[in-house]
């Protein structure tokens, strides 16, 4: 079965790399950079399956998938759905999972309005595009509003009552054609200026009653959409419970753990779900694991290759600043010798954003 991947950054490769070993799946990547239709029309008339690396794709693109829809996984409806934040929130509300308040801004009155609502602080957010903390302001007092407005608005918007959460968290699930689902252990994520810096397998003193909520809403969610592939589902965890945050149609870098971590990695599991095979074990392979980005920078990520436990992974890409450059996988016995690692492996994490 040949599969074509909308996009050819690390995440495309990653899944392309996932199944090397299976002889009669083959992968092509599509640099999204590069685009002409006729290009891509020839691409997708090339491929039985189609899939993606990123649901930031161009609106002219997403159009001219429209003709190959019976072959996109995860479907064009899900595409378009976790496009738009305001599609998102509004499709995690029908799935029964809990969100922030919300309300759409597109204008200034509407965003005057949206504080009036929500009260504050207020998460104001382009509904599209915008990632690692793109395309986002944060009001703290009315005063706020008109440079908030000054500095994304001008686009759809929406504004976001703040949550009050202890950490953040992520579960990750693959979805098979026949509706099988697995599901990842879930991690504790720590961002930095609005970039992941660092993932935690276990989430430190996770009850089981939050993980069975964290899988029953990535479950609900999920089915809601018939989705086929791997879906990732961000979450805060708050004293009540948890809030869903995110929503990525795609592998997340907050799984990327699973490729040294797991039995199957969620890049392996995507392959497999859209070319109608059988979904792997996605058990954790090891008591503790911890994944950390390389950012702007990857001399501090060279010591990995001293680490007896640690895997580096390079993404190939110039170096410029809070440009993800590539991971770090770190595996462990138990928490303590993780947490040792990651001391060692320190100088990838801005001074003060580590904590044991």
């Amino acid at each position: 079965m040949k599969i074509g991947i909308l996009g050819n950054g690390q995440l495309g490769q990653m899944l392309s790399d996932s199944v090397q070993d299976i002889s009669d799946i083959d992968v092509s990547l599509y640099d999204l950079r590069a685009h002409s239709d006729e290009a891509l029309d020839a691409f997708l008339a090339s491929v039985e399956r189609v899939s993606f690396e990123t649901e930031n794709i161009p609106a002219h693109i997403v159009a001219r998938l429209e003709s190959v829809a019976d072959k996109l996984y995860p479907s064009l409806k899900a595409l378009k759905t976790f496009q738009n934040r305001l599609l998102e929130k509004t499709a995690l509300r029908a799935a029964g999972i809990d969100t922030a308040d919300f309300c759409a801004v597109n204008s200034l009155d509407d965003l005057h309005a949206a504080v009036e609502q929500l009260g504050l602080p207020i998460v104001l957010k382009t509904t599209t595009e915008g990632y690692d903390g793109k395309g986002q302001y944060v009001l703290r007092s009315p005063a706020d509003a008109e440079p908030a407005w000054a500095a994304i608005g001008g686009r759809e918007l929406i504004a976001e009552a703040f949550v009050s959460f202890e950490r953040e968290t992520s579960v990750i699930a693959s979805r098979d054609v026949n509706g099988n689902m697995v599901i990842w252990p879930m991690t504790e994520n720590v961002h930095h200026e609005g970039i992941l810096r660092y993932s935690l397998f276990p989430a430190a003193d996770l009850s089981a009653e939050k993980a069975q909520q964290a899988e029953r809403y990535i479950r609900q969610l999920a089915d809601s959409l018939d989705y086929v592939g791997t879906i990732t589902l961000e979450l805060f965890d708050t004293a009540n419970g948890l809030v869903a945050n995110e929503v990525a149609p795609r592998v997340h870098n907050s799984g990327h753990w699973s490729i040294e971590g797991a039995t199957t990695s969620q890049f392996r599991n995507h392959m497999l779900a859209i070319a109608g095979r059988a979904l792997g074990d996605t058990t954790a392979k090891y008591p503790a694991v911890a994944m950390l980005n390389v950012i702007s920078d990857e001399t501090p990520a060279e010591k990995a290759a001293t680490i007896g436990n640690a895997f580096r992974h390079s993404y190939g890409k110039e170096a410029r600043p809070a440009r993800k450059l590539g991971h770090v996988t770190v595996v462990a016995a138990d928490v303590n010798e993780r947490d040792n690692t990651i001391d060692q492996l320190a100088d990838l994490i801005p001074a003060g954003v580590w904590q044991r």
